[in-house]
């Protein structure tokens, strides 16, 4: 792929300054040839520095990273199964490695847009409704309350990556949209999502849920009265609020600004707001290690709704519905729950898609929430 014979340029955007870095919120940042790139694959770190390549077996990223890469910039992923030990995806995490110094200020560039073919569903509409019956069944039986389920598509295309991620977000801007050039494969994201920040001792985390299409009029009302994306949107606050509680001071994790209705566009949702402060000597390993995977992305119990999503979904999902984002030397960081993302490879191209399912779900309606939530790239794709 012509593609991979890059830079491996990463690019951070946001239509409100919802990226953070240097203590301040950002609206691009944007960085270039890096020094090296690190990956964990299970148990063990691969780390390329310098023109060198380090392994380290039975260390993780975090252990790697103290040793050697304390006063570098990583900008990457932790893919969904960080935390999950059966699995197939090619990579727990990989993050690209830069110095301060190559930060700067990316403006878009006029883009031309070309027309390319649309998007190719891998799973049948059919098995994604049965697989919402699936779920529903395990609901009733008092297993979970709420799970993501997911699905994933593929499609061609001519642009370049950087273009299409461009027209991307030109269709769509987005709060913490991205674009990161891997050794091996290419990620753009389209993530309205803040999944965790931290400045200091500071955490912020803005969980969504809740969707509707847009239309001509009255979007807001009809989202702010279902009684359905609300309560999607206050199981997954209480699993937030749990999961911080594990990492911040005693009384400090609080959720605020409930049922926020942002407005993109194709689509309307629900955001909320949990904070906290983080307790003295928790390490960025713990943070992740208790955290990950997202979970606006799996489900309450978090644990149960896990072993089903991976019982129930036939893809893995690696950076689809991890967490995509930039670490600072000094240990702050900013996360988005990666949604709305396309990977390429010289193999694929694929993009993902959910639904949040809960007991009064409608299984014909949440597939249809899949295909709504894939619009905006169609769009791209479609050159509308």
């Amino acid at each position: 792929m012509k593609d991979l014979k890059i830079a491996m340029k990463a690019h951070l955007k946001s239509n409100n300054a919802s990226w953070q870095y240097l203590k301040k919120n950002k609206s691009n940042i944007f960085f270039n040839n890096p020094i090296g790139y690190i990956y964990q694959k299970k148990l063990s770190t691969t780390l390329f520095l310098n023109g060198k390549k380090f392994y380290f077996k039975n260390k993780n990223i975090f252990e790697v990273r103290k040793m050697k890469l304390k006063k570098f910039v990583l900008i990457g992923y932790f893919s969904y199964e960080y935390n999950i030990e059966s699995s197939n995806a090619p990579y727990k995490a990989i993050f690209n490695i830069y110095s301060s110094s190559s930060f700067s200020i990316k403006r878009f560039p006029a883009i031309k847009k070309f027309k390319n073919n649309g998007l190719k569903k891998i799973l049948p509409d059919i098995d994604f409704i049965n697989s919402v019956k699936k779920i529903k069944h395990h609901i009733a039986n008092g297993d979970i309350y709420q799970i993501n389920l997911t699905r994933d598509f593929e499609y061609k295309t001519n642009q370049s990556s950087y273009d299409l991620f461009v027209n991307y977000y030109k269709t769509q801007p987005v709060d913490l949209a991205s674009y990161i050039e891997f050794h091996d494969h290419i990620l753009i994201s389209g993530s309205m999502e803040l999944f965790l920040s931290k400045r200091d001792q500071d955490l912020l985390s803005k969980p969504i849920k809740g969707t509707t299409k847009n239309k001509q009029s009255r979007v807001k009302d009809s989202l702010s009265k279902d009684l359905k994306e609300k309560a999607e949107n206050l199981m997954i606050v209480d699993l937030m609020r749990n999961d911080l509680s594990q990492i911040c001071q005693a009384g400090t994790v609080r959720a605020k600004r409930m049922f926020k209705e942002k407005s993109y566009s194709t689509l309307t949702q629900l955001e909320s707001t949990v904070e906290g402060k983080l307790k003295k000597n928790v390490t960025l390993q713990s943070i992740f290690g208790k955290l990950m995977p997202p979970g606006s992305v799996t489900g309450t119990p978090k644990s149960e709704a896990i072993k089903i999503i991976g019982d129930t979904e036939k893809h893995y999902r690696g950076p689809y519905c991890g967490a995509i984002g930039i670490i600072e030397p000094n240990d702050d960081f900013c996360f988005s729950v990666g949604i709305r993302i396309s990977v390429l490879t010289s193999k694929y191209k694929k993009y993902f898609s959910g639904a949040g399912i809960v007991w009064d779900s409608k299984p014909k309606k949440e597939n249809k929430e899949t295909l709504l939530k894939a619009e905006a790239f169609q769009n791209t794709l479609s050159n509308l």
